[in-house]
């Protein structure tokens, strides 16, 4: 299954990626290059294609709005992974559409999205139990993180770090498969080689690291303001129509761009200008400070786009301008400023995403460069420490979830639950009843040897140990105050006026995870849920042969405590 996800979600990638870049031939002379623009379309096209966006999300219903990241963690997180096709339909043309248009947004972020439901709806139409939906929705998500960069190894991390939040080898060996899987599909159409072409480089003297030092204070300082002004305009999403919020965003690039049209799309030539040290250092600052406030707009404002490709642009200019300052104070013994660029895309995209090890590998997959792991460590450390401590923020991701209202980070014990089926730990030995049984029957039943029997009615069925009815069956017949006469030689036992104990049921579906039946025993307030066929309605009915077994809260308890 993690194979056939991964080779799906590349070539959704792939299709997408098509659709965001071959257009753009009818107005620029290469990929991205929209510096050669005149001034009338640096400003036009923006407005213009977020005046389309706006339309288009003013057209839909608002439970299809929701796109990107944030969205597949919410599902993933709150709605068992079920991964909502019109969503992903709209984040298919419109985040192309964004791109094309210039808006200062990643196709990281509409990658992500698709490869995560493409693992999902492939889950759900083969039926497939929850915790499994979970875990091949991380395999489309490293298949297109993968298919999207040319980077297997970080689309596994990524998976694991920031959409999983977990690491546990039953989940790495399938994400590995589909990101490979995803890879290959992503090279046979678009080559192998590297990302960048960046001459390589590595740090001369270890009197460059003070300098490094203080590019990760600014990398951490700008990485908690972005996630900071993300606090005040993700309700804004809530609060105003598309149309307004798309239209606000695309004056606002347009002008930006008038004058920096760098910040112009996914920017990737102006990374590679700076990595290769091409770009001076007031450009770089100034480049910076546009792009940050262009895709905090964007980002927070709803635009169907991605952070993790403006993350790296900023953390490179920041970067390459410390990588010139290093080389004017120390001389020609330092390394050159494209090794810094690399340090700080490191460095932001792990202090804003919160994932250190993702963006470590991202950067060294990305570049081919391994002398940026000893520098990127470091400044990854302190940049993800100032954000994260000193500004009390966390990853974007998770303070979006939360400025939506919506549950961002599981607790421990709910990721744990959430990995198990709940027919991997039920009761199976069960038996269906009704509720009046003559002598012989109840016999018979026992010799059956079920820990408990399951009695329907016309109310809500309940269970009942099977020891409490042999401890009956053993007592004398003239004391059973509860067989009721039949009008036949042979009295019937009442199962529901039996002594003993018995449990209020509620039905559960077999694809449920252990986290499910805990939430379904708490909000109908039962002592157990039977096991069976889909009740997604959670209506209690009649019970059927396709019961499999009941749900104990102890069984619950039992596993996470082992």
């Amino acid at each position: 299954m993690a194979l056939i996800i991964g080779i799906c979600a590349g070539l959704v990638v792939i299709g997408f990626r098509q659709l965001s870049e071959a257009p753009a031939i009818l107005y620029l002379p290469r990929v991205d290059d929209f510096e050669s623009l005149p001034d009338t379309w640096r400003f036009g096209l923006p407005v213009l294609g977020a005046l389309v966006l706006g339309i288009i999300f003013h057209w839909m219903a608002p439970s299809g709005r929701p796109t990107g990241v944030v969205h597949v963690l919410d599902r993933l997180h709150n709605h068992q992974g079920k991964m909502p096709m019109k969503n992903a339909l709209l984040q298919f043309f419109a985040g192309a559409l964004a791109l094309l248009s210039g808006q200062s947004v990643g196709r990281e972020g509409p990658s992500v999205h698709l490869g995560a439901a493409t693992g999902s709806w492939v889950a759900h139409r083969l039926r497939l139990p929850n915790n499994s939906v979970r875990t091949l929705l991380a395999c489309g998500v490293a298949a297109a993180i993968a298919a999207s960069f040319n980077t297997p190894l970080a689309g596994v991390i990524f998976a694991m770090e920031v959409v999983m939040l977990e690491y546990t080898v039953a989940g790495f060996l399938p994400v590995m498969i589909a990101a490979v899987s995803g890879t290959a599909a992503s090279r046979l159409a678009f080559g192998h080689q590297a990302a960048f072409s960046v001459p390589a480089s590595q740090l001369e003297s270890l009197a460059e690291l003070p300098i490094l030092f203080v590019c990760a204070l600014v990398i951490g300082a700008l990485a908690a303001l972005f996630i900071i002004s993300q606090r005040y305009l993700v309700p804004l999403q809530q609060q105003h129509s598309p149309l307004l919020r798309f239209t606000l965003v695309g004056i606002a690039t347009g002008i930006l761009a008038l004058w920096i049209p760098e910040i112009l799309g996914t920017g990737y030539d102006t990374l590679e200008l700076t990595m290769l040290g091409q770009l001076g250092v007031a450009a770089l600052a100034v480049i910076v400070l546009a792009k940050l406030a262009a895709t905090a707009l964007a980002t927070g404002l709803g635009i169907p786009g991605g952070v993790i490709g403006p993350s790296l642009i900023l953390g490179a200019c920041i970067g390459g301008g410390a990588g010139h300052l290093a080389n004017h104070w120390l001389g020609a013994a330092t390394a050159s400023p494209g090794l810094y660029a690399m340090v700080g895309m490191a460095a932001m995209m792990a202090a804003l995403l919160n994932a250190p090890l993702a963006a470590l590998l991202a950067i060294l997959e990305l570049t081919y460069n391994p002398n940026v792991l000893f520098p990127a460590m470091m400044t990854i450390v302190v940049a993800c420490l100032v954000s994260r401590q000193i500004f009390a923020t966390e990853g974007i991701y998770q303070e979006s979830l939360r400025a939506l209202g919506k549950s961002g980070t599981p607790s421990w014990r709910a990721q744990l639950l959430s990995r198990v089926g709940v027919t991997s730990v039920m009761e199976r030995a069960v038996a269906i009843t009704p509720p009046l049984l003559e002598r012989t029957q109840a016999e018979r039943l026992i010799e059956r040897q079920p820990a408990w029997l399951l009695v329907g009615g016309e109310d809500t069925p309940q269970a009942l140990r099977t020891a409490d009815l042999a401890n009956f069956l053993q007592r004398p017949k003239k004391d059973s105050e509860d067989a009721e006469p039949d009008g036949n030689s042979e009295e019937k036992i009442d199962l529901l006026r039996l002594p003993g104990e018995r449990l209020q049921m509620a039905p559960i579906s077999w694809r449920a995870t252990l986290l499910e039946a805990q939430q379904r025993l708490e909000k109908r307030g039962a002592g157990a849920l039977y096991v069976g066929r889909d009740y997604d309605q959670g209506s209690p009915g009649v019970l059927d042969s396709d019961v499999a077994g009941i749900i104990l809260p102890q069984h619950i308890e039992h596993y996470y405590r082992q």
